[in-house]
């Protein structure tokens, strides 16, 4: 029960932080000034409790971004930030997090050439501030938050280190989880998620298994353009094994979409196991999980070699049969 307690309390608290659904209006830095990581875990967990509230004051105008909500001059939620502070299991996720990520300057200078890279393709691609915080609530969805207005990046940095948290015994999450979260997987997992906020997405109630295909494979193929040397099975999160098997039997996995007919499939309860983050995907034996990004990754490749189109215009066309037909494919 205590457990479940605490849980709830940190839900109440994440919600009372985080708004991803809001849209602001602040202006944008400097992206000139290169990449740096406004550090929300550090100011709560190492600021003694009568700087804190000033401290918290100078880190929202550090990061204005409707991402992270921070109210110190109300009474009710610095109590609520005392107790997340004050719960033992929080203060030693912090420790943890900070002995493997207390310095990130290596982040920041994988990032800076793909964030470059990134504006130069397409000029609305602009991101100016970024944070970490300890959230201690492990959600491998919602690790990375991206509010393009703001132009501000959230990174739940405890995320990145569940592997170091045996004790707790990986907070019940499944071993292939525990496994994406390592250091090796955050400047790209930045810039995915970075791509995903302008890429024109198809109209939710008439998604098929095809745009969600073409859709990570937008993203997927982003990442070629900004992190030219990042190998393969690190932008999509393969192991090698994983990474081989579908180079080997992509043509194998093409002929199943089609014979199954689950391109136009919009019942998502069809196809989940081809998109769902899982161990493998259960219609193929020993298999990797994600086939549909690995597909719509290979036909947005021959999309571009064919059609010459900029970054922003790939991004611009929601036309998911358009780009299949143009692109050619034939595995």
């Amino acid at each position: 029960m205590r457990r479940t307690r605490r849980n709830l309390f940190i839900i109440t608290l994440l919600a009372l932080l985080i708004a991803t659904g809001c849209r602001g209006s602040q202006d944008g830095g400097n992206n000139g000034e290169g990449v740096h990581f406004e550090r929300f875990e550090q100011v709560l967990f190492d600021t003694p409790a009568d700087q804190l509230p000033q401290r918290l004051a100078d880190f929202r105008s550090a990061f204005p971004s409707p991402l992270l909500n921070i109210y110190p001059e109300q009474a009710d939620f610095m109590a609520q930030l005392r107790g997340f502070i004050a719960d033992s299991v929080i203060e030693n996720i912090y420790r943890i997090t900070q002995r493997r990520y207390q310095d990130l300057t290596w982040l920041q200078k994988e990032l800076e050439p793909a964030l470059e890279k990134a504006t130069k393709a397409d000029a609305d691609i602009s991101i100016s501030h970024f944070a970490t915080f300890v959230s201690g609530f492990f959600d491998y969805s919602q690790r990375i938050l991206v509010d393009p207005e703001s132009q501000s990046v959230l990174v739940s940095i405890d995320q990145y280190a569940v592997g170091d948290m045996e004790r707790y015994s990986f907070f019940g999450l499944p071993l292939y989880i525990v496994e994406l979260s390592d250091s090796i997987y955050m400047a790209s997992d930045i810039m995915a998620e970075i791509a995903r906020q302008y890429i024109a997405a198809p109209d939710e109630k008439d998604v098929t298994m095809l745009d969600r295909m073409i859709m990570e494979g937008k993203v997927l193929y982003f990442l070629d353009q900004v992190m030219p040397r990042k190998k393969d099975c690190l932008k999509i999160r393969y192991t090698d094994e994983q990474m081989e098997w579908c180079q080997k039997n992509e043509r194998m996995i093409w002929a199943y979409f089609i014979e199954h007919k689950l391109l136009y499939e919009k019942d998502f309860s069809r196809y989940h196991n081809f998109v769902d983050e899982a161990p493998k995907t259960n219609a193929f034996k020993d298999s990797a999980p994600r086939t549909t990004d690995y597909i719509g990754w290979q036909i947005v490749r021959h999309y571009m070699d064919n059609s010459k189109c900029t970054l922003k215009e790939l991004f611009e066309n929601s036309n998911s049969q358009a780009i299949l037909q143009a692109s050619k494919y034939k595995p």
